[in-house]
This record gives structure tokens, C-alpha cells and sequence, in this order.
């Protein structure tokens, strides 16, 4: 957390420097905008002394009442000792009113949250009843504080610990109507002027507003490398904070990189291991003979029970094909990461790492597809409208939790989002200038080929190329050109060359050049009979795009939703947080598709914006039926429906006549950004199975109490 802080500081006299450097060739008033700078800033720590510190003003006044009488039960050494067995603390008699307890914590020896429960009689309840749950950290000394709220004087109270059998807690003393101390969070403050310079750069009254980005294109440049830096270490922080997925251990002899606790976190690293011996499976010629006797090994409940009778362990979520183990994910991240790292160090390659690296890659990625996209076809775009579009998209496409959970998983799909949109941008570079067309031509089309060894089902972006290169080829009859037929030539080969190496690869594994192994995995359900069935598209649809998120008062302020169907089947689902358009309002501009049709027409984009949106729903159905229902699989399309949706906006604003219309259109997409911006956040720290809550409880509690200060 102190790294997040002095980052944040960096970050911010980063970009003050940087706005303060352009506003002496671009802002009227520098004057001003020193002003405003310096109002964020005392804004920020006004806040912070005064309403951030609600309950250190509230129990000033506080007289103590120490409870430590009630704990002779449990003293030890001077100390009050709270173990497994004797975890509940009784206060009868208090008969005051109280505002807040504190637990004075000596030591506890785990680092884990450890659950309080109070309960209360008061003189609105003589009856005991029983209050929400908090936790308590043993290095966030802020959650060792708990308000209480009773209906005037409390009676009686006791407090319970939920400890596991060798969690020990070792206490000071207990006292009650505490003086709270007074906080002072750097991490708030540049929360808040974060925010402050958000609301200013890209609200509608913005200075980068006034400014079109045809005539202020180093501006925007330098603005844009700006926030490319701040989400690179955004994503970097957030995929370093679950120590599960790190695969980095910091020793007295440096760094060391190390296999993850989860075997099957670990399958690319194993398969590398198995390429340079020469195999292509990861097993050791070890696979139990009871998984090969069995009559249908892709039986999840057999599997189960026949692991049960015999003691024999079955690798999980592998791919298992005549007596071996396969990795049925993409190989373009083995060969790209793995497979070099481990020849290079002997060591397995930190899947975090890569994940890093490519959120990196496609931020820039998006960066200059869009700002490709808006210089040679909109000439009304301002310098705000641009940046605001590239960040939210960025954001919010599921790129996110693909970086919040930095696994196995996610790599494949990251890949695939991030070859996509270079293969996309080089494309159409080409078309626009024909300086190295050839060779912008040949790295798209590598890009693209390079999306089947990553994401199968993301190649369907490569039919952007019917749209792409019709005129120019077929209308305009280049193809029967030398050149033409060079640039024809160049654009295919790539593919030809990706796909034979893959279908090689697939064959030597699965007998089958088109086979890449995902129907053998050895998972939650047998997907060689689970086939294709409409029955499951409805909810699929509802659950990737339109479920309404759960939203609560207690932080991270989203909760799981609850996966319901009356489908008569074997629904495979994991936690879900909501669907993809309502979820994310700036989406919603879909919606505004018929508004923006002329515009796009007249632009040549209309089949694209029709094709992504297509695209986006083929990818929906494709993953309700292939894998089930699972949160990241929304970065599959999610990137796809922000593409149309970037052009609609832009169309949008190309369109705009009068000032009315441009303000109403900057609020909407100002409001609609900011809301999915806070979403995607929200979904960053969401509680799930090995997310930070549990995995990181200190940083989890910590940012929980910041947030929360009113607690």
C-alpha cells in the first residue's frame, strides 16, 4: 500500500507537471488553471480534516470505559488470551450509553480477517439481538475500532470472535466510548483529486473541450501517454496485490520465480517443460489406471468417485486424450512467454507478469486504433471527447478482471484482445498510407492468424477484412494487379503459415488438424456430450449483457448475482457480477445506433459498427454453449461491442449542430463513462473464490476502512 501511495503521488505531479507544461501553449488562462490545481489539492486535505474524520470530531468528547474486569477468564501473562474454544466475551450490566468499542490487539497469529459479531440489549431491545458482522485485521489498526448504534443505553453486550482451531488472539484490554484517533490518508486525498481532475479534464466545460483534435494532436499525444502510464500502473498494482497468482518469491538471494500452489496454474510452465523433452503432453507416463479404466473419464461425478474408492488423484482441467494429459489453451502464450523464459532462466515465467505485459500492449493498442480511426475519419472530435473514449474503453471492456485475476485463465484471453486490435490498427494503417503498406498488411494478418493459437473465437474479427479490403481489391480490381496481387499474397500468408503450424500441433496431440482439445478437458462437466442446445441461449444472453449488477452499501459496493433458469439441464456457472450492457452505461449508446446510421453511412462505417455488434452477439451465444457462464469470459466480446460503440459516439459527435446538442451529448458521455469506470473498479475488488478479501485480507481491510470512514 505504501508503493500505491508514493505512485499516486508520482502519478499526480506527473500529470500536474505535464497539463501545467501544455497550458502555457494551449489554456487562455494559466493563472487559472493553477487555481483550479491547487483547489483540487486543498479540497482533497479539507476533506480529508474535516468529513473524513467524521468519527474522530464525533467521540472527542468520548469518557472511557474499560472493560478489562470482565476478561479474568482470559488473562495469561498480563494478557487477555482468546483462542478456539473460548471465543465469546460477555458484558453484562453496562447500563451506558455507548458510541464505539475498541479492541486493544497485542498480537493475532494469523494474517487473516478474523469475523466479529456483536450483540446487543438496549432500552429498545430487551431481547438480545445480534448486529452485522465486521472484521478485524491485525495490521489495520482503524478496524480495530467498531461504531455502535444502540436505541439509548445499552444493557448488555457480548462479542464474539469466529476463530479457527489454531488462530490465538492476544488482547491488551477492551474498552468502550473510545477517543477515536485522528486519520490522515495520502490514499484518500489522491482519491479525491483524482477524481477532481477527472470531473475537470473531461466534463463538458473542460478546456480540452474547446480544443479539435485536428489542430491539437500534440496535446492529445502527450495527455494520452500521460494516462497510458497511470492505467500501466494501475494494472500493474492490481495484479501484483493477490499474492496467489504472483508466482515471485523475494528472497535474501533476490527474486525467485516459482511454480504457483495451484497445479493446474502451472500447465503452461509444464508444458514447456514437456516440449524441450520432446513431448507434447504433461503427464510423466503417471495418469492413473483407474482414470484410463473408467468408461466415460469426462464424467465429473465418476471421476469423483472413483477417486474416492481408489486414493488416485486426476489432474483438473486438463485436456486427457489416450492415456495422457494435454493443455488444451492456446499455444501462441507458451511460445511468446513460457517456453523462452524457461530455456533463458530454468525458471517458470509469472503469469502476472504476461498478463501485465499484454494489458500494457493493448492499451496501446486501443490508443492507436482510435486515435487512427478519429483523425481520418471525424473531423469534429475534441481533444477531450477522443481521450475520454480511449480511457472508458480501456476500463471497461473486462480488460479489468482479466488483470485482477492474473491467471492461467486469463492469459489466452488477453492475447487474443490484444493481437486483435494490432492486427485491426495495421490493417487499416496500411489502406491509409501506402508507405510500408506491404509490410502493415503482413503484421495485421499476422496478428490476426496469431489470435487461433490464443482465442479461437476471437478469429471471427478477421471477417472485418470482407469490409476492409472489398473496394480496393474486388470494386477497384487491384487483384489483378502485380501489386494487388503482392498485397493479396501478403495478407494471406500469414494465415496459411499460423494455421498449418497449429493444425500440426493439434494433429500430433489429437489426431486431428482441426481438433484443438477442449472437448477432453477433465473439468466441471463432459463437454464431448454437452453439445449445442438453444435451451441455454436465453440465459446466457441475460446473464453476459443484461442482468442488472447488485449494488450494496458495504465495500467493494458490488456484490455476486444470483444465476437462476428454469432450464432442464446442467447449467455450468461461476460467480457473475452483472451483465456487460447494463453494467456499463456507455454501452447503452448502442441504443443510439438509428441516430448515428447517416453519419456512419456517409463515413463508410456502417457495416463495420453492424459487424462488431454482430460479432459481439455470435461471441455471447458461442461461450453460453461452449464454456457455460463465467465473468471473464465477457473480455471475449466486451472489446468487440465497445468498438461499435466508439463509432457510434463519434458519429454522434461529427453530427452535432448546435452548442445544446454538443453539451447534451458531453454530459451523457461524461455520466455514462464515470458510472462504468466505478463499476469496473468495484468489480476489481469484488468478493469471489480467490480474490483479495481473502487472499490479501490486510490491503482488502485496509481499503475497506479508507473507503468507509464513516465506520
Amino acid at each position: 500500500m505504501i508503493i500505491l501511495m508514493l505512485f499516486g503521488v508520482v502519478i499526480f505531479s506527473l500529470l500536474s507537471l505535464l497539463i501545467y507544461k501544455k497550458a502555457n501553449k494551449n489554456f487562455k488562462d494559466n493563472k487559472k488553471l493553477t487555481a483550479i490545481l491547487l483547489s483540487f489539492l486543498v479540497l482533497a486535505v479539507g476533506l480529508e480534516v474535516t468529513v473524513f474524520n467524521v468519527n474522530f470530531y464525533n467521540n472527542f468528547k468520548n469518557e472511557e470505559i474499560p472493560l478489562n474486569h470482565y476478561l479474568e477468564y482470559f488473562e495469561l501473562n498480563n494478557k487477555y488470551v482468546l483462542t478456539y474454544e473460548n471465543n465469546t466475551l460477555f458484558f453484562p450490566e453496562i447500563d451506558d450509553n455507548i458510541k464505539n468499542i475498541h479492541f486493544d490487539i497485542a498480537d493475532i497469529n494469523t494474517e487473516k480477517n478474523i469475523t466479529v459479531t456483536i450483540k446487543l440489549s438496549d432500552d429498545g431491545n430487551l431481547v438480545t439481538y445480534e448486529t452485522p458482522e465486521r472484521n478485524i485485521s491485525r495490521d489495520v489498526k482503524k478496524s480495530h475500532y467498531i461504531n455502535i448504534h444502540p436505541y439509548g443505553n445499552v444493557s448488555g453486550m457480548s462479542v464474539s470472535f469466529d476463530l479457527g482451531e489454531k488462530d490465538v488472539i492476544t488482547l491488551n484490554g477492551i474498552s468502550l466510548n473510545t477517543k477515536r484517533p485522528f486519520s490522515f490518508s495520502i490514499f484518500r486525498i489522491l482519491i479525491v483529486i483524482l477524481v477532481c481532475g477527472f470531473v475537470y479534464l473531461f466534463s463538458g466545460k473542460s478546456e480540452l473541450n474547446k480544443m479539435k483534435l485536428k489542430d491539437n494532436k500534440e496535446t492529445y499525444s502527450v495527455l494520452a501517454t500521460f494516462f497510458i502510464c497511470v492505467l500501466s500502473g494501475v494494472f500493474a498494482i492490481l495484479a501484483v496485490i493477490n499474492p496467489l497468482f504472483l508466482g515471485i518469491d523475494i528472497t535474501s538471494n533476490g527474486l525467485e520465480f516459482v511454480p504457483l500452489n495451484m497445479q493446474n496454474h502451472n500447465m503452461y510452465d509444464e508444458l514447456a517443460c514437456a516440449i524441450l523433452d520432446g513431448k507434447t503432453y504433461i503427464d510423466n507416463n503417471d495418469v492413473p489406471d483407474s482414470l484410463k479404466e473408467l468408461s466415460n473419464p469426462y464424467d465429473t461425478t465418476l471421476r469423483a468417485i472413483k477417486s474416492e474408492q481408489t486414493g488416485d488423484k486426476y489432474r483438473w482441467d486438463v485436456a486427457y486424450f489416450n492415456g495422457h494429459y494435454y493443455v488444451y489453451f492456446g499455444v501462441v502464450p507458451l511460445i511468446l512467454m513460457y517456453l523462452p523464459f524457461r530455456v533463458i532462466t530454468s525458471s517458470p515465467f509469472p503469469t502476472a507478469v504476461g498478463i501485465i505485459i499484454f494489458a500494457i500492449l493493448f492499451t496501446i493498442g486501443v490508443y492507436k486504433l482510435i486515435t487512427l480511426i478519429a483523425e481520418k475519419k471525424f473531423k469534429n472530435l475534441t481533444v477531450r471527447d477522443v481521450l475520454l473514449i480511449f480511457i472508458t474503453t480501456v476500463i471497461s471492456c473486462g480488460l479489468i478482471f482479466l488483470v485482477k485475476r492474473p491467471d492461467f485463465y486469463s492469459i489466452p484471453i488477453i492475447t487474443g484482445m490484444t493481437f486483435s486490435v494490432f492486427g485491426i490498427y495495421n490493417w487499416i494503417y496500411g489502406l491509409y498510407n501506402e508507405k510500408n503498406r506491404n509490410l502493415r498488411f503482413f503484421i495485421g494478418s499476422l496478428c490476426m492468424a496469431l489470435v487461433a493459437g490464443c482465442r479461437p473465437q476471437m478469429l471471427l474479427l478477421t471477417f472485418l477484412a470482407i469490409p476492409l479490403f472489398f473496394k480496393k481489391y474486388l470494386t477497384d480490381k487491384e487483384i489483378k494487379t502485380k501489386k494487388g496481387i503482392l498485397e493479396l499474397v501478403l495478407l494471406l500468408s500469414p494465415y496459411v503459415v499460423v494455421a498449418a503450424g497449429l493444425m500440426y500441433y493439434n494433429f500430433i496431440r489429437f489426431s486431428s488438424p482441426f481438433d484443438f482439445g477442449s472437448n477432453y478437458q477433465l473439468t466441471t462437466n463432459d463437454v464431448t456430450n454437452r453439445g449445442m442446445n438453444m435451451g441455454r441461449t436465453g440465459l446466457g444472453f441475460f446473464t453476459y449483457l443484461f442482468q442488472p449488477p447488485v449494488f450494496s452499501a458495504e465495500f467493494p459496493f458490488l456484490e455476486k448475482v444470483t444465476i437462476r433458469t428454469n432450464y432442464v439441464g446442467k447449467t455450468i456457472y461461476e460467480n457473475c457480477f452483472g451483465g456487460l450492457i447494463t453494467s456499463t452505461p456507455i454501452l447503452w449508446f448502442i441504443g443510439l445506433l438509428g441516430k448515428a446510421k447517416n453519419t456512419l453511412k456517409e463515413k463508410k462505417l456502417l457495416s463495420y459498427t453492424i459487424l462488431l455488434i454482430l460479432s459481439g452477439f455470435i461471441l455471447v451465444f458461442f461461450d453460453s454453449q461452449a464454456g457455460g457462464l463465467l465473468q471473464r469470459y465477457i473480455s471475449d466480446f466486451g472489446f468487440i461491442f465497445f468498438g461499435a460503440v466508439i463509432l457510434i459516439i463519434f458519429a454522434l459527435y461529427e453530427n452535432v449542430k448546435t452548442e445544446n446538442e454538443k453539451s447534451l451529448l458531453d454530459k451523457l458521455t461524461f455520466s455514462s463513462s464515470f458510472l462504468s469506470i466505478f463499476y469496473s473498479f468495484a468489480l476489481a475488488f469484488s468478493v469471489s473464490d480467490v480474490t483479495i478479501d481473502t487472499m490479501n485480507p490486510g490491503l482488502f481491510t485496509y481499503l475497506s476502512e479508507t473507503v468507509q470512514f464513516w465506520l
